[in-house]
């Protein structure tokens, strides 16, 4: 019997100072999209494309420990308009995330964005690394930004204020990237009004948007993660409608925010589908403070609820 309880001591030993594998922060799709640059040899496309793949879910982004049912779902398209010349493209980058809500397979699109300014350089067989402590070449630098704003999306929605240190982590990237170069979409000016990685960092890292960040959390973890709880369907429904009406707040104090833009762009479709069936609740009030922020879509919230 002694000798059984030696084993069963050494067994225990070994399961607890055994190393514990977890995984990385993402299980990204990776897709490259060459079809608008006429070239026999498309083998460089997937090369790219396996190294974005291998950069993104392979790289450690942050200091927490992720098992592998935690791993960000997103999807990055990186399409390609030119190649003025080798080893410089020209395109765009579309980056979407997905939060996984309680109790249910569904999956709540949170950012839904397009990059359309971006340039890059790259040699097939480049090895494709992050230096959180310097500037990077700009197809890292880029990827890297929209990650840690996933990153810090993701931490808000579970948990208030959480996801600001990610954001200072794209403000970094921002101001590495700061002083001139050859790649633009880093500095006020550039781009679209208000739109570029230089604003979106500016907003991420602004108290102003502070109530977004708390209607992030209000909308997913008080609303949609208990709306599949049938005893707290209205009671999910009401909590979105508090968390939505947050918007005004940041819309008051900075109407042109483009994370109220992207938010609302990430949300528009789903918002009206959750008032649009189930047990109804009093939306007059949601419906005219959205078509009050968001007027250009004002006909797509005439039916919102009662």
């Amino acid at each position: 019997m002694e000798s059984l309880y030696k084993k069963f001591g050494y067994f225990l030993i070994a399961l607890f100072c055994a190393p514990i594998a977890y995984g990385q922060e993402f299980n990204a799709q990776i897709t490259v999209n060459h079809d608008q640059i006429q070239r026999s040899d498309v083998q460089i496309f997937k090369t790219l494309e396996t190294s974005l793949f291998e950069f993104v879910n392979n790289t450690k982004w942050t200091a927490e420990t992720y098992a592998l049912e935690e791993r960000i779902e997103c999807n990055i398209v990186l399409v390609l308009s030119e190649m003025p010349s080798q080893g410089i493209f020209v395109g765009n980058l579309q980056v979407q995330y997905a939060r996984p809500i309680y109790n249910s397979s569904y999956l709540s699109t949170v950012l839904n964005h397009q990059d359309q300014d971006l340039s890059f350089n790259y040699i097939e067989y480049d090895r494709l690394e992050f230096n959180p402590q310097t500037s990077n070449p700009n197809l890292v630098s880029t990827i890297a930004f929209y990650l840690y704003m996933i990153l810090g999306l993701d931490a808000d929605s579970f948990e208030k204020g959480s996801g600001s240190k990610y954001y200072q982590e794209a403000l970094r990237i921002v101001n590495f990237n700061q002083s001139g170069g050859q790649h633009s979409g880093w500095r006020d000016g550039e781009g679209i009004g208000q739109r570029n990685r230089y604003w979106i960092s500016e907003n991420l890292n602004n108290s102003l948007n502070d109530p977004l960040f708390e209607a992030i959390y209000m909308y997913h973890r008080e609303g949609l993660d208990l709306m599949y709880d049938k005893g707290k369907h209205r009671q999910a429904k009401e909590a979105i409608i508090a968390a939505l009406m947050k918007l005004e707040e940041v819309h008051k104090k900075r109407p042109t925010s483009i994370l109220l833009q992207m938010f609302l762009n990430a949300k528009r479709a789903e918002i009206i589908r959750i008032f649009g069936d189930g047990e109804p609740v009093n939306t007059v009030a949601l419906r005219e403070m959205l078509e009050k922020i968001d007027p250009t879509n004002r006909d797509k919230y005439e039916n919102l609820g009662t």
